[in-house]
C-alpha cells in the first residue's frame, strides 16, 4: 500500500486531537445526574429489569458508542492519507501529446470516426481522462510546422477545448521538427513520456535516430489508419503559347498508390465548368505524366479532378483529388533588337502579333534599355562585359570575340550539326542536322552553360542560366547559312522568346501548401489582405513589394493591396495553392522507428483506472454513523 495524501505526522496529529475529544465527550456521557421522580414504584421495575442483564453486556455497551466513534476517526485518517495499491502508478508524469494534423490525417479509412483526425482526438481524450492529479500534460499539433497548444499543466480539463479545435490541414509532415521539439520539451523532466498520435504517412523516407530523449523517456506511437488506397493529382500547371495566345498547354501528373491497376477519369474545369474528360489507366504504384496541348477554352481558373472509376477500389483520401492553376493573362512579349540591319531577324519578330518589337542600332544601345524589355537580341554585337546588365534575358547571334560572353578559341569551317537536344525548348518543332553553315566561332563553355546543338562536340547553340541572368548564344551568322531559307528560322525565333517568357509572364507558378509564400504585388505596401479558399480574410505583412503568408488550404487565394495617398494604386492577384506532396498522398500507416530507441505501439500501461480507496473509507464512515444513530435510537448504546 502507498499513500499520496497528507503527511502521516499531520494525519496522526489531527486524528489524536479528534480521538481525545471523542473520549472526553464519552466520559461526560457516562456521568449520571441525580433526578428526583414522583413515583418510586415505577423505577423499581426498571431497576429490576436492569439487574437481569449480564455484567459483560453492561460493560461492553458502555464503550460501544466510544468504539464506533474511534473507528470513524480512524477511517477519516485513512481517507486523508489517500491510499493506493502498491503496484499502482501514482507519481507525477510529464506527458507530451503530439498530434499529427497534416493532410493525410483527413483520410477516411477508419472505423469509429469521420476520419483519422477524429480518431486521433478520441485517443487523446482517453489519455487526458486517465491522468492523475500529480501528472503534467502538454498538448501540441504538428504538420510542416509545430503548433504548441499549452505548456505543461496539471488540469487536463484545460486541454479539452484546444484538442477539439485541432483540424487536419492541407500540408505535409515534418517529423524531424516534431521530434526535435519533443526532445527539447521533455529534456530534464521526471518520468517523461511522449505520445505521438499519427498515421506515419511520410515516415518511410525519414531517418529519425538522431534525437536524444534521455534514457528514461518512454516513446509511444499510437498509429491511426487502416488502409493505403489512394489515387491523386500530384502536379498540375498550365502555360500559354507565344505563337497563339488563345491556346494553352496543360501538364498533369497523377499517381496511383494502390498495389494493383486501377481506372480513373481526369476532368478539367475552367471557371467551375467541365470542359474535358480524359479516361486514364494506371498500373500498380504508377505515376503518369501527360501534356495536353492546344486547350482553347474560356476561363482563367483551371482545375483538374481525378475520379476513381474502378468499382472494386475505394479512394480513401479525397484531399489530393483536386489541383488548381491560374491561366496567365494574355500579353505581348517585348523584344529589343540591337542590330545595324538584319531583315532575316526582323521579319519573324515583326510579323508575330504577340511580340512587341523595338529596334535600335548598336551605336545607340545603352544598358538601361534592356531593363525595359523581356528579351534583348544582339545581332553580331556584344556590349562590353562590364556594362552588360546583371539581370535580364539576352540572345547573342555570332557575338564578336572581344566582348563575347563565351571565350572564342578559333573558327569552325563548314560545321555540320551532329548532336541536338531534341527535348530542349529551343529545338521544338525544328531540325538543324541538315543545316548548311559557312563558318562558326569555336567557344569554350563554362559551368553555367548547356550545349543545345553541337558539331562533333563543338558547341553551336548554347544556353546559360545564372541567378538573375539567362542567355542564348548562336555561334554563327545566320546570313552566312541557309537558315533564312527554312521555316525553322521563324519557329526558332518563337522558341527563343518562349524559352524566356514562358518562365515569366506566360507562366504562373503554383504554390505548395505548408510553405511561406511570397506573392509579387508590383507595388510597395506594408500589408495586404488575403482571401482564403474558405472565404476567410486575413491581413498579412508585405515586404519588398511581396505579400508574405503561409497557405494551408488547397484552392484559389485572392490577394488585394493598395497604396496610400491621393491617387492610390490598387492591385488584385489570384494564385493557386495545391498539396503537391507525393509523400503525404502515400497514406499507408507506418510505424515510427527511432533506431536503437524502443518505441511502444500502445498505451496499455499508460491509461489505467485509479483505485480511489479513500472513497470507500468515507462510505464506511457514513455506514458507521448510520449504525450509531440506529443503536442510539434503539437505546442499545444508551
Amino acid at each position: 500500500m502507498q499513500f499520496t495524501g497528507l503527511p502521516f505526522s499531520t494525519i496522526m496529529t489531527l486524528a489524536g486531537v479528534v480521538a481525545v475529544g471523542v473520549t472526553v465527550l464519552y466520559l461526560l456521557k457516562l456521568r449520571k445526574r441525580r433526578i428526583q421522580v414522583p413515583f418510586s414504584h415505577l423505577w423499581s421495575r426498571v431497576l429490576a429489569n436492569k439487574r437481569t442483564q449480564t455484567s459483560f453486556w453492561r460493560r461492553f455497551r458502555r464503550i460501544l458508542s466510544w468504539l464506533l466513534h474511534i473507528i470513524m476517526v480512524a477511517l477519516l485518517a485513512f481517507a486523508l492519507a489517500d491510499p493506493h495499491p502498491s503496484d499502482e502508478a501514482v507519481k507525477g508524469r510529464h506527458l507530451l501529446l503530439l498530434i499529427d494534423n497534416s493532410a493525410s490525417m483527413a483520410a477516411t479509412d477508419v472505423s469509429g470516426g469521420a476520419d483519422r483526425m477524429d480518431v486521433a482526438r478520441q485517443k487523446a481524450a482517453e489519455i487526458l481522462d486517465s491522468v492523475g492529479p500529480e501528472d503534467r500534460v502538454m498538448l501540441a499539433a504538428f504538420n510542416e510546422h509545430i503548433q504548441p497548444l499549452s505548456p505543461f499543466v496539471a488540469q487536463a480539463s484545460l486541454l479539452e477545448k484546444p484538442l477539439q479545435e485541432i483540424e487536419a490541414v492541407a500540408t505535409g509532415t515534418s517529423y524531424d521538427d516534431a521530434l526535435s521539439f519533443a526532445a527539447d520539451s521533455l529534456r530534464g523532466t521526471t518520468d517523461a513520456q511522449l505520445v505521438l498520435i499519427s498515421d506515419g504517412a511520410g515516415l518511410r523516407e525519414a531517418t529519425l535516430d538522431k534525437f536524444d530523449f534521455g534514457e528514461n523517456t518512454i516513446i509511444r506511437h499510437l498509429k491511426v489508419g487502416e488502409s493505403g488506397g489512394n489515387i491523386g493529382v500530384t502536379a498540375f500547371n498550365v502555360r500559354r503559347y507565344l505563337s497563339n495566345k488563345l491556346d494553352y498547354e496543360l501538364f498533369v501528373q497523377v499517381r496511383n498508390y494502390f498495389d494493383r491497376s486501377v481506372e480513373a477519369e481526369l476532368e478539367i474545369y475552367a471557371d467551375g465548368r467541365l470542359v474535358d474528360t480524359k479516361p486514364i489507366r494506371l498500373e500498380a504504384n504508377e505515376t503518369k505524366q501527360d501534356f495536353y496541348p492546344s486547350q482553347a477554352v474560356a476561363g482563367e481558373r483551371l482545375e483538374a479532378r481525378v475520379r476513381l472509376t474502378s468499382r472494386d477500389a475505394r479512394d480513401h483520401f479525397p484531399m489530393d483529388n483536386r489541383a488548381f492553376a491560374m491561366l496567365p493573362k494574355t500579353q505581348k512579349a517585348s523584344v529589343l533588337l540591337v542590330s545595324d540591319g538584319n531583315l532575316f531577324l526582323e521579319g519573324p519578330l515583326m510579323l508575330n502579333l504577340n511580340i512587341k518589337l523595338k529596334k535600335v542600332a548598336t551605336a545607340e544601345y545603352t544598358p538601361e534599355m534592356s531593363g525595359q524589355y523581356d528579351v534583348t537580341l544582339f545581332d553580331r554585337f556584344a556590349p562590353p562585359k562590364d556594362i552588360l546588365p546583371e539581370a535580364g534575358n539576352f540572345v547573342f547571334f555570332n557575338p564578336p570575340a572581344e566582348n563575347s560572353p563565351w571565350e572564342v578559341s578559333g573558327v569552325i569551317e563548314d560545321p555540320i550539326i551532329t548532336t541536338v537536344q531534341k527535348s530542349h525548348p529551343l529545338m521544338r518543332w525544328i531540325t538543324l542536322k541538315d543545316l548548311n553553315i559557312t563558318e562558326a566561332s569555336q567557344w569554350r563553355t563554362g559551368r553555367w552553360d548547356s550545349v543545345v546543338a553541337s558539331s562533333f562536340g563543338k558547341p553551336i547553340v548554347v544556353t546559360r542560366a545564372e541567378v538573375d541572368q539567362k542567355m542564348v548564344g548562336i555561334a554563327f551568322d545566320i546570313q552566312k547559312s541557309d537558315l533564312p531559307l527554312r521555316v525553322a528560322l521563324p519557329v526558332l525565333m518563337i522558341n527563343i522568346i518562349d524559352y524566356f517568357t514562358l518562365d515569366d509572364a506566360s507562366y504562373i507558378p503554383n504554390y505548395t501548401t505548408g510553405e511561406t509564400w511570397a506573392v509579387d504585388l508590383g507595388i510597395d505596401v506594408d500589408k495586404a489582405t488575403v482571401t482564403r479558399p474558405s472565404g476567410e480574410q486575413i491581413e498579412v505583412p508585405a515586404f519588398n513589394k511581396r505579400a508574405l503568408f503561409q497557405g494551408d488550404e488547397i484552392g484559389f487565394y485572392t490577394i488585394t493591396a493598395s497604396t496610400s495617398g491621393e491617387n492610390p494604386t490598387k492591385v488584385r492577384q489570384t494564385i493557386a495553392g495545391n498539396l503537391s506532396n507525393p509523400e503525404e498522398s502515400r497514406i499507408t500507416p507506418t510505424d515510427l522507428e527511432l533506431g536503437d530507441k524502443e518505441v511502444e505501439q500502445g498505451v496499455d500501461n499508460l491509461i489505467f483506472e485509479r483505485n480511489e480507496l479513500w472513497i470507500w473509507a468515507i462510505l464506511a464512515l457514513l455506514a458507521l454513523l448510520l449504525l450509531e444513530w440506529f443503536s442510539y435510537n434503539r437505546r442499545i448504546t444508551v
